[in-house]
């Protein structure tokens, strides 16, 4: 567990190498680093890498946080993960290490067998269309499908529903799949104020019900992972894109269960969603078009203060591409963490 001295600010910069970054990222992750910089507090840079990532994808992501200016300090020493960035970009040699998630399993396998020790988390075998058929929640305006509760109380431990799940395969002559770790969710309504999208209420029994922390695969679900991470490095303030508002609240319900039965401690960290970036066709930003990709801005030649500069017009912050000059603004706050509104990127806006 980080050492922070008290009071003092922690954010992350926690990309994901399943694509490349491109401007709503961008603004997303200069959001969050301004606002550790803006109070005096510490960046870390963990890559969700929660299957090891090709190291060409590692690579091209710690090019576009240079590129971009973004710099992060050091883990705290010993932090499971922590890797030399040379290793990846030799142009990041130098710099404090960066946390990979692909390299953290053993801190996971250690909270899990805790939560499973407390009788929080239980094995399911069911797939996706058992859940549907199964569900409280059918109706096309309901959102999403809350998982029903099939296999709570169903199993006496993950080594009977291997074996019911081992028969099963047997019997229907089918490839075996294993089963997956649920938590049982809290049957009151989860509260939290968000800092840009204010108060908010999640009845998770009727919003997910229990939902996956570990997958078939064995794999650890996203989920479980960032909440474990955040707390064992000590994170303070959460700053993210708001598409990821709506699982906030299974989250929370995490970090209680891990507080108080999974061997960490600290707090819950305050929550920023940040509205997305659209397109100027009035759609959400996609990976797939790369006028909108950092690494094709960069062989374009654009000036990266001058995306600096158009981000931080869209933050409501002056129109500058210099970092000293932009942290110096947001000690004062972020103008637009006032607004909900997503903001419209034009890319020729910056080949001119």
């Amino acid at each position: 567990m980080m050492d922070a001295v008290a009071g003092t600010v922690v954010g992350r910069l926690a990309p994901s190498p399943t694509g490349v970054l491109h401007v709503g990222n961008a603004r997303s992750l200069l959001w969050a680093w301004l606002s550790v910089r803006a109070a005096g507090g510490r960046v870390l840079l963990r890559i969700e890498d929660l299957l090891p990532g090709a190291p060409a994808h590692l690579a091209s992501m710690l090019s576009d946080l240079l590129w971009l200016g973004l710099d992060w300090d050091e883990p705290d020493e010993g932090t499971l993960g922590s890797m030399d960035p040379g290793e990846l970009l030799p142009a990041a040699g130098g710099r404090p290490a960066v946390v990979l998630q692909s390299a953290r399993s053993e801190l996971y396998i250690e909270v899990m067998g805790k939560l499973v020790d407390a009788g929080l988390v239980y094995p399911c075998v069911c797939t996706r269309k058992d859940i549907a058929l199964a569900s409280r929640a059918p109706h096309a305006e309901d959102k999403g499908r809350a998982y029903p509760g099939t296999c709570r109380g169903r199993f006496a431990g993950e080594g009977a529903a291997i074996r019911w799940e081992g028969a099963q395969a047997l019997r229907l002559e089918r490839r075996r799949l294993g089963c997956a770790l649920r938590i049982r969710v809290p049957s009151e309504t989860i509260r939290f104020s968000d800092r840009i999208c204010g108060p908010q209420a999640v009845h998770l029994p009727s919003d997910s019900g229990d939902f996956v922390v570990r997958k078939k695969d064995g794999h650890y679900a996203y989920m479980f992972a960032v909440v474990v991470d955040d707390l064992a490095m000590g994170v303070t303030e959460v700053i993210r894109g708001d598409d990821l508002l709506d699982c906030t609240g299974q989250q929370i319900a995490l970090y209680d269960a891990i507080l108080t039965h999974g061997g960490l401690s600290g707090g819950i960290p305050t929550w920023s969603h940040v509205p997305l970036v659209l397109g100027d066709d009035g759609r959400r930003l996609a990976k797939r078009n790369r006028s909108i990709h950092v690494q094709q801005l960069a062989a374009d030649g654009v000036d990266p203060a001058r995306l600096r500069r158009w981000l931080a017009e869209s933050m409501g912050l002056p129109a500058t591409g210099d970092l000293d000059a932009l942290v110096d603004a947001a000690r004062e706050g972020i103008p637009a963490a006032g607004s909900r509104q997503p903001v419209t990127f034009v890319p020729e806006l910056l080949r001119g």
